[in-house]
């Protein structure tokens, strides 16, 4: 759900823009959503977690601190999406992997300037076309695919909206916490400095956190100061 959630972000930031370059982008990265649409388990693993998600906001209609209406709206959406997919018919990257046109470019991506205009005369063609008509063909490729993008929006919300935020401090560039017998789903992860990262790593025993220096020339380094950051914890 991350990598898709990750993946229609670029999509469609690619999309709303005029330039055909940036349209280019978008095709590419209309392969990957292609390729993990073909995948028959994510459409069992979503309906799946939908019905566990609709169990436990089930349990909350009877709940005076819960805001009902906006209950209620949420479970008319995951049943919605979850119709949604259910009546998707065949598989939802037919299209992109079926069209000559398409298969043709992806063919040329793994060849460096294969999709210049003395390769693919064609594509450098749709390139110089209006910029609606290409914004309509590349709307028409990914359309099949916008049920698993509702559907990955309702879930992330969902899953990231039942973890509450902690202030906790890294003591030279680690953290460690035992999860103490709950099964969580993501972890979620703040700092102020954007030249730090995390390396994680998580079983049932224990939660492991390493602050990392980038640099963009050698390798990364292991902090060795005390980092405070925000975590979240989400298990729905």
């Amino acid at each position: 759900m991350l990598r898709l959630e990750y993946l229609f972000a670029r999509f469609n930031h690619f999309l709303r823009s005029d330039d055909p370059e940036l349209h280019h982008n978008a095709i590419t990265v209309l392969f990957d959503l292609g390729d993990i649409g073909s995948r028959g388990d994510i459409k069992s693993l979503l309906l799946k977690e939908f019905e566990r998600q609709k169990y436990a906001l089930n349990g909350l209609k009877s709940s005076q601190k819960v805001d009902q209406e906006a209950l209620s709206q949420t479970l008319s959406q995951i049943d919605m999406a979850s119709t949604n997919i259910n009546q998707s018919m065949g598989k939802p990257n037919s299209g992109i992997t079926e069209s000559e046109w398409l298969n043709a470019i992806r063919t040329r991506l793994n060849i460096p300037g294969g999709t210049s205009s003395i390769d693919l005369p064609s594509y450098h063609a749709w390139k110089n076309s209006p910029t609606h008509e290409r914004r309509e063909l590349l709307e028409a490729y990914v359309a099949p695919l916008l049920p698993w993008h509702e559907a990955c929006q309702i879930f992330l919300r969902l899953l990231r909206q039942s973890g509450e935020a902690k202030d906790v401090v890294a003591h030279q560039g680690a953290f460690q916490q035992a999860p103490s017998g709950k099964v969580y789903q993501l972890m979620r992860i703040a700092v102020e400095d954007d030249t730090l990262f995390s390396e994680i790593s998580a079983n049932k025993y224990l939660l492991s956190i390493r602050f990392m220096q980038s640099d963009r020339d050698k390798k990364p380094q292991p902090v060795n100061a005390d980092v405070p950051f925000r975590l979240t914890l989400c298990q729905f």
